[in-house]
């Protein structure tokens, strides 16, 4: 009885410094998010400068919009943010074979989060 007893100790011991040692997750900035998000894009889309700079603009403002939304998860209010930033970035590129190029890579993007947040498959 003893053993098991100090074997359940040192169990809840272990198990309590290994939850302790994971580092608390902070948001990302929106202008950071942004910025790593037109990086992303860029190696499937060739902007300009300006055009780059301008859909930092864009993702910026949408990265705040959903945040203060909170539409992380809930489609119904992410759905008219990323329509309200797509006709935007539509707009700013004015040119078709490009906003084709842009919604391949969001899309790619959009399914490769989805990925890596599903859960693992227990087999």
């Amino acid at each position: 009885m003893k053993k098991i007893i100090v074997f359940g100790f040192f169990a809840v011991l272990f198990i309590s410094s290994l939850t302790a040692q994971q580092p608390e997750r902070k948001p990302m900035p929106a202008a950071d998010r942004a910025k790593s998000t037109i990086e992303r894009i860029s190696h499937s889309v060739t902007f300009t400068q300006q055009q780059k700079k301008d859909m930092i603009d864009i993702f910026t403002k949408f990265y705040e919009d959903v945040r203060s939304q909170q539409a992380f998860r809930d489609q119904t209010k992410m759905a008219p943010l990323e329509k309200a930033r797509d006709a935007k970035v539509q707009k700013l590129l004015n040119n078709p074979k490009l906003y084709k190029q842009y919604t391949e890579a969001v899309v790619e993007m959009k399914a490769q989060y989805q990925e890596r947040q599903r859960p693992p498959q227990q087999h």
